[in-house]
């Protein structure tokens, strides 16, 4: 669990069940309810989709995700959620953490689905609610079944620094996989080391063989395991293998599977461990733990980020620089996850599937790395002071509500204009009408945001 204080956690058993734990700052005891698996929502048409991400593209994403989302709520879980949602997130502005827990060992390609994807359909008529993006939401995987004790706090001690370790693999004698581009996020992590005392970037390790790795990592005890360069999900003897590859000798890629990727943490073991590298969060549809993040988080990793399909060195560039700093601001790994994908939600739109390429398995007691401090006010303070710091935390809480507004405003205005130029090239009558309709909804839920910064702006000019 986390230090959010509203769970919402998913958990599937088998292949007829799934079963909710709602946990509240409240409740003593979580509130429990069960509904229906139905994986025949998952129908043929939709496996294809899955089964070819290349093809993942426009309606099909929409597709995808509302499939998803109808398997695991049935009628109950629905309106169970959606009521939640709007008590926790509408009304009480609060973050709400959405926890999904399947049986890995008994349902691999269950597991294997881009539940990254999962929305909410159109046809409820409930506004948009993308999962992996929802700024109100944070939306993460768990070991199923994972005893509370076997899970490790990940905060760094005060007065210690945060170690950050990035892993560059570039083959330079295979020229299908030496372009691996890193200087950018090096560059950044960099800059962040020279402005913030709390984080140490260590010195990059280049293209180094696997067992020297080992034994820098040993020897440096890094908090963080950053890894760019290649990986895969593939076939060999009849079973999915995940790989990574490393460099050899002779500059030559030397892939390691995920059993013993795992290796390279047999003498240090990170906090979290972030690869940068196409398919590295994909699963096997047939064994649950021969992907490289499924197999970290078997062995006892706290946090697992990976990509679940080939990814472009600039969007994963752009998560991971974003997925930094929001850390560095003191958001829990899951939060600064979630924004991160948003990011790419709002610069490459949801007719592209980037923003649902992130993975992140979280196993630890929370996702925060640093304590947060409150700074405290001496008695003989007077009361003028007082007065001040809480007009300055409310001007601020005011001015964060309104930039989420402004950016939720984007994310449908993005929405409504991709619906407008589908309707400029659609000649099916039932089509438009339906595309009409989304146009009108987003443009209704545009209106009411703007209503509330207009609530908001009178409220900070009487501060």
């Amino acid at each position: 669990m986390t230090m959010n204080e509203y769970f919402y956690q998913i958990i599937v058993p088998n292949d007829n069940m799934v079963r909710v734990r709602k946990l509240t700052p409240q409740s003593t005891d979580p509130e429990q309810t069960t509904g229906k698996l139905n994986l025949t929502k998952i129908n043929d048409k939709i496996r294809e989709i899955i089964k070819a991400p290349a093809n993942l593209e426009a309606g099909k994403i929409t597709k995808v995700g509302e499939a998803l989302f109808e398997a695991l709520f049935d009628g109950q879980l629905r309106e169970d959620f959606l009521a939640y949602y709007q008590e926790i997130v509408k009304k009480q502005q609060q973050i709400l953490a959405v926890i999904l827990e399947i049986n890995e060992e008994a349902m691999p390609e269950v597991v294997a689905y881009p539940w990254e994807l999962m929305c909410l359909p159109q046809k409820y008529n409930q506004g948009e609610i993308y999962f992996a993006t929802d700024r109100k939401l944070s939306f993460y995987r768990c070991r199923y079944q994972l005893e509370e004790s076997a899970k490790l706090s990940i905060k760094i001690n005060q007065g210690e620094q945060l170690k950050i370790a990035l892993v560059v693999s570039k083959p330079t004698g295979d020229s299908q996989l030496s372009n691996v581009e890193y200087q950018e996020v090096q560059q950044y992590l960099k800059l962040v080391d020279s402005q913030q005392e709390q984080v140490k970037f260590m010195p990059v390790m280049d293209s180094l063989n696997f067992y020297s790795i080992v034994e820098k990592l040993e020897a440096d005890k890094p908090d963080i395991f950053h890894f760019i360069g290649h990986g895969q999900l593939v076939e060999k003897e009849g079973e999915d293998v995940g790989q990574v590859a490393f460099v050899n000798e002779f500059g030559q890629a030397d892939w390691k599977d995920a059993r013993m990727f795992g290796q390279l943490f047999s003498g240090h073991t990170p906090k979290i461990v972030i690869l940068q590298a196409c398919e590295t969060g994909k699963q096997s549809e047939t064994n649950a733990f021969s992907g490289v993040a499924s197999r970290l988080m078997q062995q006892g990793i706290s946090i697992v980020v990976a990509m679940q399909y080939k990814v472009s060195n600039q969007t994963a560039i752009t998560f991971v620089k974003e997925f930094y700093s929001k850390i560095i601001e003191g958001n829990s790994v899951e939060m600064a996850l979630q924004k991160a994908r948003f990011k790419l939600g709002i610069e490459n739109g949801y007719k592209r599937r980037d923003f649902a390429i992130p993975v992140v398995y979280i196993n630890a007691l929370d996702g925060y790395l640093f304590t947060s401090e409150v700074n405290s006010v001496s008695p003989v303070a007077n009361n003028d002071l007082i007065a001040n710091n809480s007009s300055n935390s409310r001007l601020n809480s005011l001015r964060r509500q309104k930039e989420e507004l402004e950016e939720q405003i984007a994310v449908l205005e993005n929405l409504r204009n991709n619906c407008h130029q589908q309707l400029k090239g659609e000649g099916d009558s039932d089509k438009r009408e339906q595309l009409r309709v989304k146009m009108k909804n987003y443009l209704k839920e545009i209106e009411v945001l703007y209503d509330e910064i207009d609530n908001i702006e009178k409220k900070i000019n009487q501060i």
